[in-house]
């Protein structure tokens, strides 16, 4: 090259690269001015959180006062009290009037606060009682009263501490029912200028803001006045209070000036972008018109289409070697087309497992021409008879996920696939394989000669279960489907072999199940076991120990009656709501060990995997519940008597004048006592416990014997048949005729 070539191109790009530079400068600037704004950003951010939080807090503090003096504190009480019990002393009123003035003095940021009754129309306020009528903020009061809303803070309003006087105070009120009888009402006012005092304290009031405002958008407190002199407000935070619905906005304070200054700013951010495309038409212009005999040259090579694109790129870039150019090209276009290699066989298997999986589950039609097409280029095409079956990983989640990272755990999914493929090839069979799920592997069979597969291909299943069980960390169960005529369909043979792994739960883990073995197909109704579920419960709360043996009844039927595993998942959450309904009126203290051992029940549904396991800890959690209540029985000093009202009542349940009477003159106690302390004990209320019994033994009636519904009344002690007939379906859902249908149809 020439020095004058040398000092064209020279000459050509300096300016350029001065120009270059420059605008680099100006979009530095930017940035630096981009990063501060970020910066203000996230001060403000914090600033409004921190400021939310506390005002949160000191909201929640005279929330929590107000609760204490509603519920606890027994002047409150017996200041509406008073006059209902026909008493009329001043000491209550005043007693009153001393708990406002105690509360008023703790909480600062109280500015009143009033106690509203609504049987003599009275407001209460720390200096005095004065009729409704001439209480300044009656239009409140009523309009609370009459409102159907939430009590919640908010009421934005101007308040006159004296009535001869203009002079207001901006307040925000909370409302509470002080006395549920008589709906009486204590009502706090905050002052808004000890919000202002709180956010002021929160800020820099000299460069920054904070302004709160209620849900409907309306200022209730702010740092600066909503248009301040001198300059300009931009907003850069805001959080919404969850418990109020206000929202706190915060940001900076800017000069006047700063509204001129931003568009100048941008305006030599344009220029910058303006010079950078100029620059770039001068560089393209310049090295094309340099370039022209060197392109003229490189052109001679050859003619392809192929061959232009790298020598673009070349010119651009100004290589000193043309022809290391042209080399660079070709091999960055081999290696483009390597990588377009590997990324078409990675779709085209990933083709092949969406594929498979549509097709497993019957979600594409095997008939269609685009089906026949895709299938035959992704090698999924099989001819004669196929078997579908599915291999499923036992204990993925508790045991495979817990032990393995992700990436061995595609390795040994790999390693599964690998040897189903291979032994089943081994023994003469073509076979078709792909992920379904993450745990399962569906794997169609063809097997050659129609009906002669049976004992063959589940013998070369049961050695491929062997095989894994020996050299891998963890077991399959695989189900296998009935026998398809061609590979069309399938579909249904794989999903046979899916509902036989729905049975693994019952049948166990590590085996194979063809769907032909599986108890006749049978999904067996629950009623007898949904009522056993409810015995269980009952009697778990009646403190009967009989809920021991119905609870092994239980599993016991579940275990052979050839349940699915949906099935015995449902009748065990089943299981859980009846008995937590159950215990609903017992003390929440008593049942600490209740509520961490469903929890703990739960997670054991979501993970078993086998019968036995949520047999072992169905059996544990009802112990411990037992155990708890039988020591909350112990400490109740009616426990004994209770219980001895209940052996009565279990024995003479079929006496039509069985009544709280009759109770009462038997045990020497009130009805109304008997009634509260029954409810109490056993958490249900006499009759219903009595019409629970009758209906027990109605039940048994109509499964062993042809009674009919008057002479069954007329045995457990219902004088009118209606009568029976209408408790029986409110027990059961069902009238005694339909349930013996019922009962008749599930024994069969």
């Amino acid at each position: 090259m020439k020095r004058n070539w040398f000092r064209r191109l020279l000459f050509s790009y300096m300016p350029v690269f001065v120009v270059i530079c420059v605008t680099l400068l100006l979009i530095s600037f930017q940035n630096m001015r981009v990063l501060a704004d970020r910066a203000a950003v996230r001060s403000s951010e914090s600033v409004v959180r921190n400021a939310k939080q506390l005002l949160e807090q000191s909201l929640r503090n005279i929330e929590e006062a107000m609760n204490d003096m509603v519920l606890v504190e027994p002047r409150i009480a017996a200041y509406y009290h008073s006059e209902r019990a026909g008493r009329s002393e001043p000491g209550p009123l005043y007693d009153a009037a001393f708990a406002l003035r105690e509360m008023q003095d703790r909480l600062p940021m109280v500015h009143s606060l009033y106690l509203y009754k609504p049987e003599d129309d009275t407001v209460l306020e720390p200096g005095g009682r004065s009729p409704l009528s001439e209480f300044h903020d009656m239009p409140y009061i009523r309009g609370k009263l009459d409102s159907y809303d939430g009590f919640y803070w908010g009421d934005f309003r101007d308040w006159k501490d004296d009535p001869f006087s203009d002079r207001t105070t901006g307040i925000v009120s909370l409302a509470k029912i002080a006395d549920l009888r008589s709906k009486g009402l204590l009502v706090v006012n905050i002052d808004v200028e000890a919000l202002r005092s709180m956010l002021a304290r929160s800020t820099d009031t000299s460069s920054g803001y904070l302004e709160l405002t209620d849900a409907s958008g309306r200022r209730i407190a702010g740092t600066v006045p909503e248009r301040p002199e001198g300059h300009d407000r931009k907003r850069l935070a805001g959080e919404t209070m969850a418990n109020t619905g206000w929202r706190l906005e915060g940001g900076v304070l800017q000069p006047g000036i700063t509204g001129w200054i931003v568009p100048a700013l941008y305006t030599s951010i344009g220029v910058g972008v303006l010079c950078i495309a100029v620059g770039i038409v001068w560089i393209v212009y310049v090295s094309r018109r340099h370039y022209r005999p060197v392109e003229s040259l490189i052109r001679q090579i050859g003619s392809l289409s192929i061959q232009r694109a790298p020598l673009a790129s070349a010119s651009a870039k100004e290589k000193p070697d043309e022809f290391q150019s042209i080399s660079l090209a070709l091999d960055s276009l081999l290696d483009r087309s390597n990588r377009l290699n590997e990324e078409n066989e990675e779709n085209k298997r990933f083709k092949r497992a969406h594929l498979f999986q549509r097709f497993a589950e019957g979600r594409v039609d095997p008939e269609s021409a685009e089906f026949r097409r895709e299938s035959k280029r992704l090698g999924l095409a099989m001819e004669g008879p196929c078997l579908g079956t599915i291999l499923e990983i036992d204990r993925y989640a508790a045991d495979v996920c817990n032990r393995f990272p992700e990436a061995d755990r595609r390795l040994l999914k790999y390693a599964l696939q690998t040897a189903a493929e291979e032994s089943l090839r081994s023994r003469g069979y073509s076979v078709c394989s792909d992920w379904l799920a993450e745990h399962r592997c569906g794997v169609i069979i063809g097997t050659g000669d129609p009906g002669a597969h049976s004992a063959a291909v589940e013998e070369a299943l049961e050695a491929l279960r062997e095989w894994v069980e020996r050299h891998l960390p963890f077991t399959v169960t695989i189900g296998v489907g009935t026998e398809a005529d061609g590979f069309a369909t399938v579909s249904k043979s794989v999903r046979w072999a899916k509902e036989a792994l729905a049975y693994k739960m019952t049948l166990g883990l590590n085996r194979v199940i063809p769907y032909r073995n599986v108890p006749e197909k049978l999904r067996p109704e629950l009623l007898q076991e949904l009522q056993t579920v409810k015995e269980i419960a009952r009697l778990l709360r009646m403190g009967d120990p009989g809920w021991n043996d119905e609870t092994e009844r239980l599993l016991a039927s579940l275990q052979g009656g050839g349940y699915g595993s949906e099935q015995v998942l449902n009748l065990s959450y089943m299981l859980l709501f009846h008995v937590q309904r159950e215990l609903a009126d017992v003390p929440p203290e008593q049942l600490s060990s209740w509520f961490a051992d469903s929890t703990r029940l739960e997670e054991s549904l979501r993970m078993a995997e086998t019968m036995g396991e949520i047999g072992d800890t169905i059996r544990t959690v009802l112990a411990a519940t037992w155990d708890s209540l039988e020591q909350w029985r112990e400490a109740n000093k009616h426990s004994g008597i209770l219980q001895d009202i209940k052996a009565f009542i279990d024995e003479r349940y079929a006496d039509p004048n069985l009544s709280l009477s009759m109770l009462g003159d038997r045990f020497g106690l009130h009805t109304t006592t008997i009634s509260r302390l029954f409810k109490e004990e056993f958490g249900v209320k006499f009759v219903d416990y009595v019409n629970g019994r009758r209906v027990q033994q109605a039940i048994q009636l109509i499964e062993n014997d042809t009674l009919t519904a008057g002479e069954i009344a007329d045995r457990i002690g219902f004088a009118h048949p209606q009568s029976f007939i209408r408790i029986f379906k409110k027990h059961t859902g069902y009238t005694p005729g339909t349930y013996r249908k019922e009962a008749a149809t599930g024994a069969e």
